[in-house]
């Protein structure tokens, strides 16, 4: 059998001599590697004859051709025969190369000596030299008989089960004709409960009210588009996660009530979102027999907001008229004290009698200033722009401290002013400003009484800081009320501004402080913000954007 050559190349003469040493071994390197390549290769010359043959060609070929011929011919080596495959109707790999000048595969049956046929796949790539003359084709040779066959029993199975199949559709067809009917009668049925479905849909989205239907575990089996657009896709969810933030029950559950009782239960709340509803509970027997109920969720936080400011109008006229009667009835009393004080002090030559008469006259005029301060602070509009104008942070605390210093002091409460002392001008509404202070000293001075039980103590404190700084490339005074009282719980420190919302006993307040001192403080442009820890401080932030007139104002 012949042996492929190392291929020659050109060398240049120089004066290093060329390794032929390593030439050879590398040579011999790779000749070993294709001799263990499984499959037979082979170089097939154009004149049909064998160049080099693998081991395993070799090995394939015992019983066909003397090992010492040294080119024997491709047919001669492969089938045994001195004619070409071609004249016996077979593909002949080297002529489809040579034809298509590019890699063939052909298929061939081979008979060996002892009768057995096999089935054989042939790639054949063209082989070129360095100057592109084509020298014959690199054959590799692979024995496809077990995966020939697998192939026949596949067709012949496929035959046996396109026969199954046949005979299965026809049953099934019949089976279709009884099914056909029988959708057709529950399309009908589903178009009208898919109709009546629509209107009961529509009816809730023009009434612009959220649903869902829960289980007796809590789980959220279904829920509208109203409801999915507050709070996403929450189906399998528990309502007290989605809708309060919470990690377990509600310890008032409506719908168990109302899945007890039979009867509908109805109750406001404030959601995790902030925003508060009415809540219907529907329960109902599902078709799975369990017990469910069926929650309506409607918005009302307009209407509370609304409430809020009906509630907050009639309280400052009923204020502004009382104030205004007070004023009247105690201003000419007080007049008179003064005037009457006045005339004794002018004829008195005693040093005691003249003091005590100072301390009167200084005492009336007191309650005529504070008079005055209550008859101002009544008088404030819900919204009156033009009652806006340039303000001095220092004059309206100072006043609303005149309102309730004197309580302060009977409270055994200490407070005191620091930060800045530069004037700190801003553009507000002094009388709705003024009422934002007074009801974060009455609430800080509420949480002092309860935590110290009206008891005097050092620590029972206020301090008020005031200071400038920059949100957003804008400068604002920032005023901090911070009380030592009892302190805000983490899970309402969020709701405290809601309307309505109060921890207070009952007849102690109405909840609508902080949220009206809120919508105060934004209609000024500002920020109203809470840090609270329970049992020791409350801090309550109000920022309002520092007035600068324009030049020439």
């Amino acid at each position: 059998m012949a042996v492929l050559k190392a291929p020659c190349s050109k060398v240049a003469k120089s004066n290093d001599a060329v390794d032929i040493k390593t030439i050879q071994s590398q040579f011999d390197f790779l000749y070993s590697l294709v001799n263990e390549v499984p499959d037979p290769i082979l170089v097939i010359g154009t004149d049909f004859r064998v160049k080099f043959a693998n081991r395993a060609a070799q090995n394939f070929s015992n019983s066909f051709v003397c090992k010492g011929d040294k080119e024997p011919f491709c047919h001669n080596l492969v089938y045994n025969i001195d004619f070409q495959c071609s004249t016996m109707g077979r593909p002949c790999p080297l002529v489809e190369v040579l034809e298509s000048n590019k890699p063939v595969v052909v298929e061939h049956e081979i008979k060996s000596d002892d009768g057995l046929v096999r089935n054989y796949e042939i790639h054949a790539s063209p082989l070129w030299d360095d100057d592109g003359h084509f020298l014959g084709i690199v054959e590799s040779i692979r024995d496809i008989t077990d995966r020939s066959e697998y192939a026949r029993m596949l067709k012949k199975s496929q035959g046996v089960l396109e026969a199954s199949v046949a005979e299965r559709t026809k049953d099934l067809l019949h089976s279709n004709d009884v099914l056909r009917k029988e959708i057709v009668g529950r399309q009908n049925i589903e178009k009208i409960l898919r109709a009546e479905r629509d209107k009961f849909q529509v009816m809730l989205e023009a009434m612009g009210q959220g649903m869902h239907i829960l289980n007796s575990d809590f789980t959220i089996e279904y829920q509208n588009d109203v409801l999915r657009q507050l709070f996403g896709d929450q189906i399998g969810h528990t309502c007290y996660q989605v809708y309060k933030g919470r990690d377990t029950p509600c310890e008032v559950c409506r719908m168990h009530q109302a899945i007890a009782t039979g009867q509908v239960q109805r109750t406001e709340e404030i959601m995790r979102n902030a925003r508060h509803y009415a809540q219907n509970y529907a329960p109902f027997k599902d078709i799975d027999g369990e017990d469910k109920c069926l929650i309506l969720l409607n918005d009302i936080t307009e209407e509370k907001m609304y409430q809020a400011e009906t509630m907050r109008t009639g309280q400052l006229a009923s204020i502004g008229e009382l104030a205004a009667g007070v004023a009247h009835e105690i201003n000419n009393p007080i007049n008179g004290i003064i005037n009457f004080s006045q005339i004794l002090m002018d004829d008195s030559t005693d040093d005691v009698t003249i003091n005590i008469l100072q301390r009167v006259i200084d005492e009336g005029e007191r309650v005529a200033v504070i008079v005055s301060k209550l008859l101002s602070f009544a008088r404030q509009g819900v919204d009156d722009s033009e009652a806006y104008m340039e303000t001095e942070i220092h004059d309206v605390l100072d006043d609303s401290f005149a309102l309730l210093g004197h309580q302060y002091k009977k409270d055994g409460i200490h407070h005191s002013v620091t930060g800045s002392e530069e004037r700190m001008s801003v553009w507000v509404n002094p009388q709705q400003l003024q009422q934002v202070f007074v009801n974060l000293l009455s609430n800080a001075r509420f949480a002092l009484n309860e935590k110290f039980m009206k008891e005097r103590s050092e620590d029972k404190r206020l301090e008020v800081n005031c200071c400038f700084i920059q949100i957003k490339n804008k400068k604002f005074v920032r005023l901090s009320f911070t009380d030592h009282g009892c302190g805000i719980p983490d899970d309402i420190v969020d709701s405290v501004c809601n309307p309505f919302f109060s921890t207070k006993q009952p007849g102690q307040g109405t909840g609508l402080g902080l949220s009206i001192s809120q919508g105060i403080v934004k209609e000024f442009k500002g920020y109203l913000r809470i840090k609270s820890e329970l049992g020791k401080y409350t801090t309550i932030m109000v920022d309002l954007p520092v007035y600068e007139p324009e030049e020439g104002e």
